[in-house]
């Protein structure tokens, strides 16, 4: 509950936050444009390529092109072509209606575009943890009780070690810190953690230490829908 939590964690806590915010960044967040911008022109072909999995024995997957049927390669074909349509629309009305020139450029748009951008996703999705996502979500109820807890149970989910290294950084022992009801001595301590968390602070470093893990651990949900789609 709201007062298991000494009233001092969730102060520090935000002052990460405030020190942070704007200046750092999620890496992974330019991969996940980019994957999501392709994945809106991809996703209307799908189907199709649902129709071809439908065709296709799972353990003929691995070596696709050896071992297909006629109705799954032209299943196959029809996603290729569907997916040139979304990806390269300017190659396939020049091709009009040559159907050579047309597979030529589902056949292009298969090896150059649709295969390498799957490999993205599987390489993206491949480190996604399942159980920090739950940790994650578990933390969302905070956010309609108080930001500052939200933060606090947040950095405890997503990252326990940085999170304590930053508070052992930013605060003195536990057992100096003032009583839950001494609101005075509570505000002095959130202040003295303030400035140093500061640019230049003792503490700095290590508040944006973890907030950048949270920032990392935030692409779990991405990578979720993406897991899925695939």
């Amino acid at each position: 509950g709201r007062y298991a939590v000494h009233p001092v964690l969730p102060g520090v806590a935000q002052i990460a936050v405030d020190a942070c915010t704007g200046r750092l960044r999620p890496s992974w967040t330019p991969t996940a444009e980019s994957l999501l911008q392709r994945w809106e022109k991809v996703a209307f072909c799908m189907p199709r390529y649902q129709q071809f999995r439908a065709k296709t024995n799972r353990k003929d997957l691995k070596r696709i092109h050896v071992f297909m049927n006629e109705e799954a390669q032209a299943r196959l074909g029809e996603f290729y072509l569907c997916c040139a349509l979304k990806l390269r629309p300017g190659d396939i009305e020049a091709a009009g209606q040559d159907a050579e020139r047309l597979m030529k450029v589902a056949n292009q748009v298969a090896h150059e575009d649709v295969e390498p951008f799957f490999q993205e996703c599987r390489d993206f999705v491949a480190e996604y943890d399942w159980e920090l996502h739950q940790r994650l979500d578990g933390t969302t109820i905070w956010r309609e009780v108080d930001d500052a807890l939200f933060w606090h149970h947040s950095f405890e989910a997503a990252a326990p070690s940085a999170y304590q290294a930053y508070r052992a950084a930013a605060l003195p022992d536990e057992a100096d810190w003032p009583a839950r009801d001494d609101l005075p001595a509570i505000e002095a301590l959130v202040a003295r953690c303030s400035a140093a968390v500061a640019e230049g602070g003792s503490a700095r470093g290590p508040a944006e230490e973890v907030y950048q893990s949270f920032l990392e651990a935030s692409s779990m949900p991405i990578k979720a829908t993406l897991r899925t789609a695939l």
